[in-house]
């Protein structure tokens, strides 16, 4: 069960090079299939031709988590917030790795930047869409921060306003402990 849905309210799309592109949507299908290692050698040659294109991190991350190579996964999920700073979700979801490393204290500060951008994209609906997934993305990073009230107010409002949303439920019922180890397969 994964809430972080990237729904980044940029003004112009960056022009990433075509070729990059390329070898990351090829590398996808890889991983797709089970071909892990052929996957982040594209991955890599994708980064190598554009160093600003943050995809193919992401893609990295998602191996190296399924292959408990968390190090790895911390690297690259710090490349990818180096990249594009504005993607809360890969704020979360490195803080997450943190902690589950135990670093609570980096993890905190990760969170917090998170809910910082989550609130930005709330207060600015025209250069956002997705008002309730920021909403609700930010409600839960409240939880990993230990503000567990807090997040599930939110929770508990959204699903006042969304009587259809199952998915609120869920996340209603799920402690922060239990998503982490969700997430990381343990």
């Amino acid at each position: 069960m994964t809430i972080f849905q990237s729904c980044s309210g940029q003004d112009k799309k960056p022009d990433y090079n075509p070729k990059a592109i390329e070898l990351n949507n090829k590398a996808v299908k890889y991983a797709q299939t089970f071909k892990e290692d052929s996957a982040l050698i594209l991955y890599d040659m994708a980064i190598e031709l554009d160093e600003t294109y943050y995809l193919p991190h992401s893609n990295k991350i998602n191996i190296y988590v399924s292959r408990k190579q968390f190090d790895k996964a911390v690297y690259e999920s710090e490349m990818l917030i180096k990249k594009k700073p504005d993607l809360a979700e890969g704020w979360v979801f490195a803080g997450m790795l943190y902690d589950r490393q135990g670093d609570r204290e980096k993890a905190k500060k990760y969170y917090e930047k998170s809910i910082d951008i989550f609130n930005n994209r709330i207060e600015n609906p025209a250069k956002a869409n997705m008002i309730s997934a920021n909403r609700l993305n930010r409600a839960f990073s409240y939880i990993l921060l230990g503000q567990e009230e807090k997040g599930k107010a939110e929770m508990t409002l959204l699903k006042q306003e969304e009587h259809e949303n199952i998915m609120i439920d869920e996340f209603l019922k799920i402690s922060k402990e239990e998503y982490i180890n969700q997430i990381f397969g343990e």
